[in-house]
């Protein structure tokens, strides 16, 4: 909840680098392409195959994601009702009341936790000005209108930056609708951070990791 009060409250301050005019620009919504749920589906079963056996300690990450995907693209009513409905607010209900009751003061208090409070924090700040810069070197060589607050959205909190990302977009122009675009560089930003994962994970943690055993302890 701190890194999404970081998101909610310090990325529209941080967007404010990007000029205002390049913050009201309005985005064609034909340039959108339609993919049929078919090939949705065929993405979701290839790439979660693929990056389960390139990554295998990193499965559990990848299954939940792409599993997900997979049913809402396969168009089967009661598995979405179930898993849109009950499994999802049952697990966030659980998760809260358990992580709430196990939190003692002295894990609060905990100097360790406080710096990972704040690498997490400087860890979002920069990854916000990379996409801030990244979305300014796009526009610049788009030939299509392009709105570079869609970078920050590429951030992967889904799906507050992309809703932030399209807050301060309305209030400079509330005509620009960039959402539906901006959604896809927060997705796209989910799989990047959990192939990030599997490689910290399979390089520099466990009894062997690969990097270490490569380059020396």
């Amino acid at each position: 909840y701190v890194y999404l009060g970081v998101c909610y409250a310090g990325y529209p301050l941080l967007v404010k680098i990007i000029p205002r005019r390049l913050r009201a620009v309005e985005m064609d919504w034909r340039t959108i392409p339609q993919v049929a749920p078919g090939a949705k589906f065929a993405f979701a079963v290839i790439a979660c195959g693929f990056l389960c056996l390139l990554f295998p300690v990193a499965a559990p990450l990848f299954a939940s994601f792409f599993v997900g995907l997979a049913i809402k693209e396969a168009g089967v009513l009661r598995f979405i009702e179930f898993l849109s409905g009950p499994l999802l607010y049952g697990a966030t209900f659980f998760l809260g009341f358990t992580l709430g009751a196990l939190l003692g003061v002295d894990i609060i208090l905990n100097p360790k936790v406080l710096i990972l409070l704040v690498l997490g924090i400087i860890a979002l700040t920069l990854s916000g000005l990379g996409g801030i810069a990244g979305g300014l070197i796009y526009s610049k060589i788009s030939k299509e209108p392009f709105n570079p607050l869609i970078g920050i959205a590429a951030v992967s909190c889904v799906p507050t930056t992309a809703k932030v990302a399209q807050k301060c977009a309305a209030a400079v122009n509330p005509k620009a609708m960039i959402l539906p675009f901006a959604m896809g560089p927060c997705v796209a930003g989910v799989i990047t951070t959990a192939i990030l994962t599997g490689i910290y994970i399979t390089g520099f943690v466990g009894e062997t990791p690969i990097f270490y055993s490569i380059f020396g302890s």
